[in-house]
Formats: C-alpha cells, structure tokens, sequence
C-alpha cells in the first residue's frame, strides 16, 4: 500500500464518520494491513457514529477495491 491509498482510505472513512461529529486519524499501514484511530469530538453524539466492526467491514470493502493485497482493517474506537 502506498501512503497516497492509505490517505484517499483514511478520506473515505472520514466521509462516513464526520457528520456524526468523528473523525479518523491514521495511524500506521503496511502493504496488506492500516489502522487507524476513531476520534469522537463530543460525548453526547458517541452512540451516532456506526459501530467498531460496521466501520472495519465498510472501510475494508472500500479499500480492498484499491489495495488487492490488503488482509486487514483496524480501528481503534475508544467507545
């Protein structure tokens, strides 16, 4: 994977969390694995933001479409 895949995923995942008030921060990737971090903004809109494992699924299928290679999603969700 190369940093500009790991970016355009981690956009692609911020899209999906940010009118919730979340945001994604990447944190490392390899060429078949990233992570990221789920950061909440505002306690109260927590429960608004999908799950931890809805998250993975989506952002792994979307990432699977530019990365071949890639095995594995993580997000690390402090709910």
């Amino acid at each position: 994977m190369t940093p500009e895949i790991a970016e355009q995923l981690k956009t692609s995942l911020t899209e999906l969390v940010a009118q919730d008030g979340g945001a994604i921060e990447l944190v490392q990737f390899t060429d078949n694995s990233i992570e990221f971090d789920l950061l909440l903004g505002d306690e109260g809109c927590a429960d608004c933001v999908m799950p931890k494992q809805f998250l993975e699924r989506i952002i792994f299928e979307k990432a699977q479409s530019i990365c071949k290679d890639l095995k594995s999603v993580t997000l690390n969700d402090p709910r």
